[in-house]
């Protein structure tokens, strides 16, 4: 699976194994992200967060331990778990924790009934789409922005 954690352009976090779609024409290009059993994601209802220090000013200086963190289904009428978004809503798409990633493949199994990578058992990818991979050894990676691009 690709999991990742899509930012959308209203501020929505999206976990869901991500694929990049492409044309026949264009290949190499992206025209959009298709994601795979689309969850919200989000921290709630923190605990009171752990003094780590305090400096000479008196700034106390915090950090949050032990989050609760929340799935809810994105767009929850929608009939099929594989939804398209367009590239322009996409803000950033990254990699999470391991125990985040952990959580929503739990989910993902007990929702389609079926395994995933964590279990050994992989999804077909969707038809015209490619696994986003994580980056080439150069460091570009398919995720690299073009600075000509013109944004929104």
């Amino acid at each position: 699976m690709s999991v990742r954690i899509v930012r959308t352009r209203n501020g929505e976090d999206i976990i869901a194994d991500l694929f990049e779609v492409t044309t026949k024409e264009k290949p190499n290009e992206a025209v959009a992200f298709q994601l795979r059993y689309p969850y919200n994601v989000w921290l709630e209802n923190a605990p009171e967060p752990q003094l780590l220090s305090e400096n000479d000013s008196g700034e106390v200086i915090t950090k949050k331990s032990n989050p609760e963190i929340r799935f809810e289904p994105w767009a929850p009428l929608s009939k099929d778990r594989s939804i398209m978004i367009k590239l322009e809503e996409v803000v950033s798409a990254y990699e999470t924790y391991p125990e985040v990633e952990a959580k929503y493949n739990k989910i993902v199994e007990a929702e389609s009934g079926r395994g995933n990578d964590a279990t050994g058992t992989t999804f077909d990818p969707p038809k015209g789409s490619q696994r986003v991979s994580s980056g080439e050894d150069n460091g570009t990676g398919r995720g690299t922005i073009d600075p000509n691009r013109e944004l929104l």
